[in-house]
Parts: C-alpha cells; structure tokens; sequence
C-alpha cells in the first residue's frame, strides 16, 4: 500500500459529457436562486420593523450559538440529538465536497495545478465522510422513528416529510454505491478510507468491466440528478429552514423580550383620519418583513406546543404551532387574493377567543429553534382586535372599563390611600428624595390577602435601617394590564401620567415585588424617555443575605420555587430567590419538573388573571400537582399573581391543610432571626 502522504482518489472517473453536470447545475442554481427570490420579494412587502440591523457582533455570537452550536436544538434530547447528526454530518459532507470542487474546477477551469484532495486532507475528509454518511442515515432513522412509530402529538406528520427524508436518504446511499461501484470495477489502493464503499464494492467486482463501469455511470448520475434535485427544492420544501434558520436568527430580537414595538396612539389619533388608522395586525398583508421571515422559519416541530401551558390546558384548542402555521396559511392565500378580497386574519384563521388563551408566558419563544418572536405577533393581534374592531372578553373588558375611570382595574383609588395611611408608610412627597422608592402595585394593595407582602418586606427594610418610601396616592397602575390585553391606549395614557408622578421624586432604586411591573418600568417606560434602576425583591433580599444585613433563622418542610414568567424567562432572575432559600436554615429546596426557563405559567399570565375563559384544564392546577410531585410542602413564589393562583389551586385540589403557598418577602421575615445593620 503506497504512503498515506500520497493517498488521492481520481476525482470524476468514469465520467464522461461532464458538461451535463453544469448544465444541471446551472439549472438548479435558476430553480433555487428564483425560490429565494419570491421568498425575499414576500419579506419585503411587509411593513417597517424597527432596528434590525444593528449590532453585527452580537448578531453574529447569537448566528454561532444557534446554528453552529446548535444551542437551543440540543435543548432536547432526542430531537436535538438526531439533528445534530444531520446538521454535522451535512457540515462535513459539504465540507468535503466544497474541496473537490475547488480542485477539480479550478484545474479544469483555470488551468490550475491543483492537490487539495491528497495527503492527510484526502485521508480525514475520506474517513470522515463515510461516518458522515453512516451519522445521517441513522438521523434520518431516529426522525422517522419518532414521526412514524413514537408519535409524538405535537409532532404533525405531513407528505413532505416522508418524501424529505427518503430524498436524503437516497443521496446518501447512491453516495455510498458510486464509491462502492468504482472501487469494485478499478480497485483502490486506498480503499480502507472509503470503508462504506468497500463493503459494497463486492456487488460490483464480479461484473465484466465494462457492466461494472455501466452501473457506476448509472449511480454516479442518479446521485448527481438527486444533488442537483436537492438544491432546487430547498425554497420550495422544509429544506428551506436551513437558509430561514439562520437569517432569522441574525435578525431577532436585541432587546429586552418584554418590550413590545410601539405605536404612538395619542399621534396616531391626532394625525390620521379616522378610516386610515391601522393599529396591530388585522390582514395578513400588514404583517412586518420579520414577522414574515418567522412564518417563513417555521418548520412545525411542536416543541412551542410542548411547553406551552394553554396548549397543555387544552389540547384540542389553542397551540402555537397552529397560531403560526395559520397566519402562514393566511398570508399564502392572500398572495393571490384581490385587495378588497382579503379577510381579516381573526375570524378566518381562527375565531376570536383564539387569541385570547396565550398567557404571553414566552416559553413558546424560549425553546423555538427558529427564535420566531410568537407573543410579539399575537400582541399585535390583540391590539386590532380591541381598539380596532373594539372586541374583547367580557371581564377583561370590565377591567379595562375600571381602569379607564379609575386608574387602575382593581378598585377605588381611596382603597390604596386608606391602607397606605393605616400601615404607617412614610410617603415620598413631590419634590422629596429618598433612597429606595417601594413600588407596591395594584395587586398587593387592592387585596388584603396580600398585604402581608408588603408588610413584610417593609419589615426587613426597616431592620436593616434602609432609607425608603413610597408614592402613596401618586402610585396608579403601571399600566401593564391594558398593555397585555390589548388596549395599548390606556396603557400609554397610564405610563406618560405615571412616569410624571414618578418625576417628581428623587430616588435611586425602585424596588418592586411585582414582575410585571418590573417589567414595564425596566423594558417599556424607556421608550417614553424614562429610565430607572428596576429591582425586584427578589434580589433585593438576596443582596441584604449575601451582605450579612440579614441572617435567616429557621426553616421548616420542603421547599419549591416556582419561576414567575415575567421574572424568569423575560428579566433572567433565576439565582436570586433560589440563594435566599438556599440560606435558611432547616429548609430543604426541592425542584419541580418545569423549572427555571422551562418553568410552567401559573396562568394568570396575558391578562387572565382578569378573565377566566373556562375551557379546558385549570393551569394553576398543573403547576400545584407539580409541586406536588416534588414532595413540596411549600411553594415559594416573587409573584403576587402566581401567589394568588396557586393558593387558589391549592383549595380546589383540595390540599391547602398539607401545602402553602407564600411570597419570598414573607418567608426570609418569617425565618428572621438576626438583622445586623
């Protein structure tokens, strides 16, 4: 056997009329390049979308971290293992195939005097392609697997999905058998690189020549036919995620995922007729290009289903696959519908209380593999639908009738003023400073159930001799309420009138054991010129534990910490109420299954904590019965919403006398054992 150092194979032998093969190129190159072009022409019809071209570098480290690491595929097991087979193994085959084409063009071509395909590059890539081979044959097994006998119901199975898979499957094997035919009808020094095509190549060596040379030229051109095929097809098929994955990915979305794209109403009103007013989405044509791009990226593979806790509530109704793959549906047919003929999305694609069961939890955006920005959409949904089309629930729309008089959709603002003064709060008048500015939020305020959150975490502030206040009769609604159902009008009236109030003040931090509220004062008010240092209790409490200003005492049971949405998945807060838990005494932290990113809404989430639509599981109740699950006897939360939800979940499944459900502010008091100031 001559030296690994002039290892090579001929490249194109027994090929004869090769210019076919670039005709067939050429072809499939038009085929592919006029895909792209429709598909481009399509983004580009949509409306404007804000800044998406900034921040090369970061977009760039976000392109390598999803495409190249493949960090959210891998997020699950199965599916992300198998596509890492596939992706990898086409990384390394197109690798190898890039490098025989630059040296077989260029010397025939140019003229040039080419070896890349020699040596130590002709023995790795040999090898490597081989088990490239072998790798998506058994991704392709595993897919089909779980397609086909496993079933999974959030998994759709359609047509295309058998033909994309025997398509791969089939240039895979006539690779294999165009190796295996020449190294049977020529032999190969070298033979053992191309291990595959060796063991096929006993089906050929007992052939004449001349048949042998006959079945290669046959193979060689079907499995050219089939590339050729292959690259045409990818605008055309499922194949086109591998180009819409990674645009879409390099132009999502840098900023915070709670800041919703804003219309300003109050100049929309003032500056456009009546009749010329488009607020949110209501026709597939008024889609934005990104929004577009992520119809277009969307390869239905249920996993926002898996986690989505609607879905979860009641399979049979809503999901965001649907919510997706029927816009799509939408925007395809109204490609070839005459302007006055296009039906408005809601009420086509699905009816009106189908956007009205997403929790805006974001675990859909989470886990998509194709970062489609699902909640920013059927945001934009919800806003046509009510102050366009002027619909919305019944209960949701009484909260926003008491909002719109009375500043809040809780109660009368007198019910705030009157606990406030009776607490013994210091106030922070206009024009006054202080240290921590204590937000406490219509939810606290308005139920006396949930006093005790304030109280106690004014307790810790006290002991620990922290300089704080709060607004008093100048707190109102944030606003985020009416910006969650839609009625951005109000929410906007309410942000300008609050961050007024709020100027009147000096502070430095505004603290908040609400993380909706948090939310919008961090991600939304800075897009009316306001800006503030947002903590939420959480780690505020953290920081008073891990400074020494507070020793926990004692604890008692197992312990669970349920992740708030608008805390975790949307602020990335995850550590903070864990490393307070974990220093308490006595208390043993357990985990439940849906936990951290993945954790489980608690239902109350995109304003259904002021509606209840009654239609299928309660969500509330998933989440205590994993808890349950657990082994907790307490379920800790930094939400007064989640709070509220799971103890009234623990009444309805009856385990209130064996589970409690507290605030962290309430448990570190409770716990307290020594402050040192």
């Amino acid at each position: 056997m001559p030296p690994l150092s002039e290892a090579t194979r001929p490249l194109m032998w027994n090929v004869s009329q090769a210019w076919v093969m670039y005709v067939l190129f050429a072809a499939a190159v038009a085929v592919f390049a006029w895909g792209i072009y429709r598909r481009v022409r399509s983004w580009r019809r949509g409306k404007e979308d804000g800044e998406r071209f900034s921040d090369w570098g970061k977009r760039l480290r976000i392109l390598m971290g999803e495409m190249l690491l493949q960090n959210r595929v891998r997020r699950n097991f199965y599916p992300g293992l198998l596509h890492s087979l596939l992706f990898y193994s086409f990384l390394v085959l197109f690798i190898t195939t890039l490098i025989v084409m630059v040296q077989y063009d260029g010397n025939l071509l140019f003229g040039l005097d080419l070896e890349i395909f020699k040596g130590g590059v002709y023995v790795f890539f040999s090898v490597a392609s081989e088990l490239a081979g072998l790798l998506i044959l058994a991704g392709l097994g595993m897919a089909a697997w779980r397609r086909y006998v496993a079933k999974p119901e959030t998994l759709p199975v359609t047509r295309e999905d058998g033909l994309v898979l025997l398509l791969v499957a089939a240039l895979v094997v006539t690779g294999y058998l165009v190796e295996g035919a020449r190294i049977g009808a020529n032999g190969d020094p070298w033979k053992e690189l191309s291990f595959v095509g060796w063991g096929l190549s006993p089906i050929f060596a007992g052939m004449a020549e001349e048949t042998a040379r006959g079945a290669h030229a046959v193979l060689w051109w079907l499995h050219t036919v089939l590339v050729m095929g292959w690259i045409a097809l990818i605008p055309y098929t499922k194949f086109f995620h591998m180009l819409a994955l990674p645009t879409n990915a390099f132009l999502s979305k840098l900023g915070p995922r709670g800041e919703l794209r804003r219309q300003d109403i109050e100049k929309l009103m003032e500056s456009a007729e009546s009749e010329e007013i488009q607020i949110g989405i209501q026709k597939p044509e008024e889609f934005s290009w990104k929004q577009r791009l992520d119809l277009d990226a969307c390869i239905l593979c249920g996993r926002c289903d898996e986690v989505c806790p609607a879905y979860m509530a009641d399979r049979d109704y809503f999901s965001p696959r649907q919510l997706i793959a029927r816009m799509k549906a939408q925007l395809d047919e109204a490609a070839g519908v005459e302007e006055g003929e296009k039906a408005d999305i809601v009420g086509r694609a699905f009816d009106e209380e189908f956007i009205w069961h997403c929790r805006t939890c974001g675990a859909c955006v989470e886990v998509c593999p194709a970062m489609i920005e699902h909640v920013d959409t059927l945001m934009e949904l919800r806003r046509n639908e009510v102050l366009i089309q002027g619909r919305i629930p019944e209960e949701a729309g009484r909260a926003m009738r008491l909002f719109e008089t009375g500043g809040n959709p809780f109660g009368a603002q007198s019910e705030r003023t009157d606990w406030i003064e009776q607490s013994g709060l210091r106030v922070v008048k206009p024009g006054e400073s202080v240290d921590v500015l204590y937000w406490i939020g219509c939810c606290v305020t308005f139920d006396p159930q949930k006093h005790r959150i304030a109280e106690d975490l004014c307790r810790l502030l006290e002991r620990c001799g922290v300089d704080y206040g709060v607004l008093g009769a100048d707190e109102r609604c944030c606003g985020d309420p009416a910006r969650i159902l839609g009625q951005e009008m109000v929410f906007q009236q309410a942000a300008r009138e609050q961050i007024e109030l709020l100027g009147r003040r000096r502070f430095h931090t505004l603290l908040t054991g609400c993380p909706h509220c948090y939310n919008v004062f961090k991600n939304e008010y800075p897009q009316f010129g306001a800006s503030y240092n947002v903590v939420h209790h959480t780690e505020y409490i953290e920081g008073l534990v891990a400074s020494g200003r507070i020793r926990p005492g004692s604890g008692r049971g197992r312990m669970v910490y349920h992740d708030p949405c608008y805390l975790g998945r949307y602020q990335g807060i995850y550590d903070a109420p864990r490393s307070v838990l974990r220093a308490i005494p006595g208390a043993e932290l357990v985990e439940m299954r849906s936990r951290r990113e993945k954790s489980l809404c608690c239902g109350a989430g995109g304003g259904h904590y002021f509606m209840d639509l009654k239609r299928g599981e309660r969500i509330n109740n998933l989440r205590v019965r994993q808890a349950h699950e657990a082994g907790a006897d307490t379920i800790v939360t930094g939400c007064a919403y989640c709070m509220h939800m799971l103890g009234d979940s623990l009444k309805l499944l009856n385990v209130d006398e064996s589970m409690r459900v507290i605030d962290i502010a309430s448990l570190t008091a409770e716990s307290l054992d020594d402050v040192r100031k």
